[in-house]
Order: structure tokens, then C-alpha cells, then sequence
């Protein structure tokens, strides 16, 4: 008898990055107040921004993953932040690695529109690494690598064991993806131009690991 067909592999299914929720406007409005203040302490020490942003991510988190755009007590606080990664420096800037951790909590509608946002900042303004990520051409994938090479995992926001985990799951996505578009992952590893950051050269050499 002839031997049954071989089963297709298993379609790879990203994984959620927000659980979904059904925020009311309480939750709306405490993360627009996280946004808002964050914004409000751009200037102040590095390790009160990185509290205000996790707490802000945590906020967001709750939404169940909005858009922020959908939301109008959200939209300006949201967009504003956004803008202050690539702003005038004495306005207080927002750290690339804090926008897209609040980014990795919404839909992915808003890493997009932060995304054009700064790519039509002045050159030496925008941050590496984010024009990198839009050559695979799939904004999940885009947002997700794009947030794990601005991570900064030396420092007391992350874990060097926590990044490793999260790249080991989206690996294999990254390389159906860009396997099918006849591009491999060494390619895309060093087709970014680090721009002489060594912290995003040294998240590139683990991703090409």
C-alpha cells in the first residue's frame, strides 16, 4: 500500500505578547497618568525614568493590548512620548529601549507609526537598530526584534537569561521569515549598520550567535 503522505510541519504560531483584556476606563485612565508622568520626568535621573517606564508598561499591559490611538485620553500622552526619542535633548529624551517596551504592550499599529516617526528625524537623532528591523518587512516581527536590540540587559531593567530566553521563541519565526523572502539571518545580522553603538553591536553578535 503506499505510504501515507508525510504530515506538514506544524504552522509556527507567534506567541501573544499581551494577554487580551477588556480595560475599562479606570485602567484608560491610570495609563495615561503613567504616560503622562513619565513624560513629565524626562529630565530626571535615569533610574526614576526607568521606574515611571515600567511602571507605564505595566499600565498598558493591563489595556489588553490597544491601540493607543483608539483611545483619546491615550493618543497625545502616547504620541508625545514617541516623539521625545527622537527630540531636542534639553526637552528631556525618552530612551529607545523604554519606548519600545511601552511599544511591545500595544498594538502594533503604534510601533509603526512611532517607527515613521522616526525615521524622519534628523540623522543623528534616530536611534540604530530601529531602521534595521523594518527590512523584514512583517511588523510583528519587526517590533519584537527591533525591542530585543535595544535592550539593555547590563543594566537593572533586564537579565541577560530573560533576553536569551525571548530570542530562543522568536527565532525560529524570524528565520521562516526571512527564509521564505530568500534572505537568511546572518544576512539580516550583518546587514545592520550599528552606527558604532556598542551595545546594539554586542545584541547583534547574540542574535547571529
Amino acid at each position: 500500500s503506499p505510504k501515507a503522505a508525510a504530515a506538514p510541519p506544524p504552522a509556527l504560531v507567534l506567541p501573544r505578547r499581551v494577554a487580551p483584556a477588556t480595560p475599562g476606563p479606570e485602567a484608560v485612565a491610570a495609563a495615561a497618568s503613567a504616560l503622562t508622568l513619565l513624560q513629565s520626568r524626562l529630565k530626571g535621573p535615569s533610574w526614576k525614568v526607568t521606574r515611571l517606564s515600567r511602571k507605564a508598561r505595566h499600565a498598558l499591559r493591563a489595556l489588553g493590548g490597544v491601540d493607543p490611538a483608539a483611545h483619546p485620553a491615550l493618543a497625545a500622552p502616547f504620541t508625545a512620548l514617541m516623539a521625545h526619542v527622537v527630540g531636542p535633548k534639553a526637552e528631556g529624551r525618552l530612551p529607545v529601549r523604554h519606548a519600545l517596551g511601552l511599544l511591545s504592550q500595544v498594538d502594533v499599529a503604534a510601533f509603526q507609526r512611532a517607527a515613521e516617526m522616526w525615521k524622519a528625524a534628523p540623522a543623528g537623532s534616530v536611534p540604530p537598530g530601529v531602521a534595521a528591523a523594518r527590512t523584514l518587512s512583517d511588523p510583528e516581527l519587526a517590533l519584537r526584534v527591533t525591542a530585543l536590540l535595544s535592550e539593555r540587559p547590563d543594566l537593572r531593567d533586564g537579565s541577560e537569561d530573560a533576553w536569551t530566553k525571548r530570542w530562543a521563541v522568536l527565532k525560529p519565526h524570524v528565520e521562516a521569515h526571512l527564509s521564505g523572502a530568500g534572505h537568511s539571518l546572518a544576512a539580516f545580522v550583518g546587514g545592520v549598520d550599528a552606527s558604532g553603538d556598542a551595545h546594539l553591536s554586542k545584541r547583534l553578535a547574540r542574535l547571529g550567535a
